[in-house]
């Protein structure tokens, strides 16, 4: 099997120690996973989100670490508003220093749950949306309880094809989405036994816009629970989806490794 897990927050200290990251590095190795995008969400961590994926490089040397940065809407309420635009100046400077690995902007989006202020992320978000167009680096996008604004803004200027990770809006909304060439990825809820909202949205997606991510260390796959999440589980969501497409896993994997590799310009 070769997956790529486009989502996987590994850095943060709820994954685990410097020794759990590196014995989950060579987990996946051995489960099949040939690349992992390692996001980041708040300034503080970009630099020791770098310094893990050059660790993880070394242990794991069959594994591509790949990385992005960028601001998280829920991490909004914890940073000054006032410093909103010093921290988008350093953002745009760590982005276009081109860090080894660096593929995309992100995690950045909406979250109308718990993301303060509406104004304030629109604001940041859109200030990501610039960079991208500026760098042609596409973004990763997270977007909670707010898809018809989230919708709105994709729809104001071209963008970069990007992705929406752990897709949770509806499948009728699925082709207004990928319009602009846009990708749309599934995490660990289309693996519960419960799961209706993501295997229709699964089902809505085009092969060429379908991707998979484990959104570790969050989003354990239902068979693994109570287990914290790590991309050796990205199988799980593969045939997740693949069984909700009615697809061979074979098919699934080749499809999003290739969507993969194309959106976010991975080496083969």
């Amino acid at each position: 099997m070769n997956l790529i897990d486009t989502h996987a927050h590994i850095d943060m200290p709820r994954f685990g120690d410097r020794a759990e990251r590196r014995f989950a590095a060579v987990r996946a190795a051995a489960a099949g996973i040939s690349a992992i995008v390692i996001p980041g969400v708040e300034p503080e961590s970009w630099a020791d989100l770098l310094e893990t994926a050059a660790d993880l490089r070394e242990i794991a040397p069959t594994v591509r670490f790949h990385t992005a940065l960028g601001i998280h809407p829920q991490v909004l309420p914890e940073l000054d508003p006032a410093h909103d635009s010093a921290v988008l100046t350093a953002l745009t400077e760590q982005i276009r220093a081109a860090p080894a690995g660096l593929v995309a902007i992100g995690e950045c989006g909406l979250d109308f749950g718990v993301g303060g202020p509406r104004e304030r992320q629109v604001a940041v978000l859109r200030a990501h949306f610039a960079l991208a167009r500026a760098t042609g680096l596409p973004l990763l996008l997270h977007c909670l309880k707010a898809h018809a604004a989230m919708l709105e803004l994709l729809d104001e200027q071209p963008l970069p094809p990007s992705i929406l990770h752990s897709y949770s809006g509806s499948a009728e909304m699925v082709p207004a989405f990928c319009r602009g060439g846009h990708a749309i990825s599934f995490a660990g809820a289309i693996t519960s036994p419960r799961a209706r909202r993501p295997v229709l949205a699964a089902r809505a997606v085009a092969a060429d816009r379908l991707l998979l991510e484990t959104d570790s260390p969050d989003q354990t796959p239902a068979s693994r629970r109570p287990a914290r999440n790590e991309p050796a589980f990205l199988e799980d969501i593969a045939r997740a989806v693949a069984a909700a497409r009615g697809e061979p896993l074979e098919l699934v994997a080749a499809t999003t490794t290739a969507n993969a590799r194309r959106l976010l310009r991975l080496a083969a």
